[in-house]
C-alpha cells in the first residue's frame, strides 16, 4: 500500500522547535512500518488547521487527485483538520479517489456513525482553536 504521511503544527514556534512535528512524523513512520506501508511522501507544515488552503495539504490533495497514494496517515484527526466542514470536504475527496485516512494515535471509523464522530471531533477542535486564539489575543 502506498502511503503519504501528513503532519501539521499550528505555529512557526512549534515548527522551529521541531519537537511536535518530529514526534508526529516518528509516530506515523512507526505506524506505517508496522503495517508494511510504502511511504512515498512525508509532508509537514506549520499552518492553522482552520484553513483549507495550506501549502502541504494542497500538495497532498494533488497526490490524491493524481491517484499516487492509497492511504493518508496522520498523527491524529485534528492534525488533518480543525474545521468540521473542511474535514468533510477532505474526506469526500479521499473517498472519491479510493484513498483511506488513518491515524497513528486513534481509530478512524469510515462508517456513517464514524463520519458523524469525525465531524463532532472537528467541531470540538475548531472550538478549542478559537478559544486558544481568543486567549492569546487577550
Amino acid at each position: 500500500m502506498k502511503a503519504a504521511i501528513y503532519c501539521r503544527v499550528s505555529t512557526e514556534g512549534q515548527e522551529q522547535d521541531g519537537t511536535s512535528l518530529q514526534t508526529q512524523l516518528e509516530a506515523c513512520r512507526k505506524y506505517c512500518q508496522a503495517r508494511r506501508y510504502e511511504v512515498g511522501h512525508e509532508l509537514s507544515e506549520a499552518w492553522s488547521g482552520l484553513s483549507l488552503e495550506r501549502p502541504k495539504l494542497n500538495e497532498l490533495r494533488e497526490l490524491v487527485r493524481a491517484d499516487k497514494i492509497d492511504t493518508v496517515v496522520v498523527y491524529s484527526l485534528d492534525r488533518f483538520s480543525r474545521d468540521p466542514v473542511h474535514g468533510v470536504i477532505l474526506m469526500q475527496e479521499l473517498e472519491k479517489h479510493g484513498v483511506t485516512l488513518e491515524a497513528a494515535t486513534e481509530t478512524v471509523d469510515n462508517s456513517e456513525v464514524g463520519k458523524l464522530v469525525f465531524y463532532i471531533k472537528g467541531y470540538a477542535a475548531k472550538l478549542d482553536a478559537e478559544r486558544r486564539r481568543d486567549a492569546t489575543g487577550r
